[in-house]
Formats: structure tokens, C-alpha cells, sequence
């Protein structure tokens, strides 16, 4: 038996339709991550085939799915799993180097001036988008980084004249090179990211 502990990221408002997160800490102090979502969530989020309305989901062996999510559902799922010696596999490994480089999601609504909402996981963002049915778009942000300072360090901008140095320019960048997608009463329209 490796598990010691977990911890409910954030608290199970929606668990039909939104994926949980959970921090599991072993005995061994190993952190690790893992998401729970009943057959249902599954339903709402994830990437579209492309040319149709069916969603896939694959490659997240973190992703355990349940089918009522409830902090009495989640803890008795990680002893069951954690019992037949797979709790390292049905978890992922917490890599602190790739915290420095953490992402986020922002969602802007198609009339609003500002974010409307902010998500650590695509997942999550797009539950809470088809829940409500809404119009805007989704994208992706580096995590204590500017998307300039970013643009510049993964090649896809190099500023050439001074006006591209300038508070101004700086302040308002922004990138096509960023992860987004577009949504129109909850659905995603966007076939890849663009």
C-alpha cells in the first residue's frame, strides 16, 4: 500500500458534467495527479473528431472514471486501486520543472471586454463552457511569462523594429501561436488548435 493521502482540488460543484482533480501524495512523499469524471462528464468535454460531433478522449491513463464523483466515491476508488497495485499507474507524476512553465486558460465571451473565467486544464474549461452554452473563444496563456517574453523564447516572434520594444506593443500582444478555440453556444467550431 503506496497511498498516504489526497487532496480534492477545488470543491465537486458540477460532477456530472466538470472533471475533478486530485493531488495524491504516497508514503514514499511522491506527489502525484489524477482526474475523476462519470461516463456522462465525458460527454462534455474532450477534443472533437474532426468533421463531426463526437468527442475523443485518449492517452490520459489519469483519468479515472466513475460513475457518481463524490469525495466518498474518489477516496474509496484510490484505496480499491491503490490495493490491487496500481496507484502509480492510474496516477501521473507531479514534475515540478514543468510547474515553472504551467499553463493556463482564459476564457474572453464573444461580447465581453474581459476574461470572464480562468482554468488551470482545457478539460475543465470546456465543461463549464458547454454547461452554459456559450459564445467566445479559449485560449491558452503561459504562467508568469508574457505571451511576448513567450513569443520570443519559442521562436514564433522576434521583435525588429523599436516600436516592437515599446510598453505599448508589449502590453498588447498577442499571438495566433497560442493554443485557442472558438465556441458558439458551447460547441467547439475549431477542428484543431489554431
Amino acid at each position: 500500500m503506496e497511498l498516504l493521502s489526497f487532496v480534492i482540488e477545488g470543491p465537486i460543484e458540477h460532477p456530472l458534467t466538470h472533471a475533478i482533480e486530485v493531488s495524491v501524495e504516497l508514503t514514499n512523499g511522491e506527489r502525484r495527479w489524477c482526474c475523476f469524471a462519470t461516463p456522462a462528464a465525458l460527454t462534455q468535454f474532450g477534443d472533437w473528431i474532426s468533421g463531426t460531433q463526437m468527442r475523443i478522449h485518449y492517452g490520459t491513463p489519469h483519468l479515472i472514471i466513475l460513475a457518481e464523483v463524490t469525495a466518498a466515491t474518489i477516496e474509496m476508488a484510490l484505496q480499491h486501486i491503490d490495493k490491487a497495485g496500481d496507484i502509480r499507474e492510474a496516477t501521473r507524476e507531479i514534475d515540478w520543472s514543468e510547474r515553472r512553465s504551467e499553463v493556463i486558460w482564459v476564457f474572453n465571451g464573444a461580447n465581453a471586454r474581459l476574461p470572464s473565467a480562468v482554468f488551470r486544464y482545457r478539460v475543465e474549461a470546456e465543461a463549464w463552457i458547454a454547461l452554459h452554452k456559450l459564445t467566445g473563444m479559449l485560449t491558452q496563456y503561459p504562467v508568469d511569462a508574457s505571451v511576448y517574453d513567450w513569443a520570443i523564447k519559442e521562436g514564433v516572434f522576434t521583435p525588429r523594429r523599436d516600436a516592437e520594444k515599446s510598453a505599448t506593443f508589449i502590453e498588447r500582444f498577442t499571438t495566433a501561436h497560442q493554443e485557442h478555440y472558438h465556441y458558439e453556444g458551447g460547441i467547439n467550431l475549431s477542428s484543431e488548435s489554431t
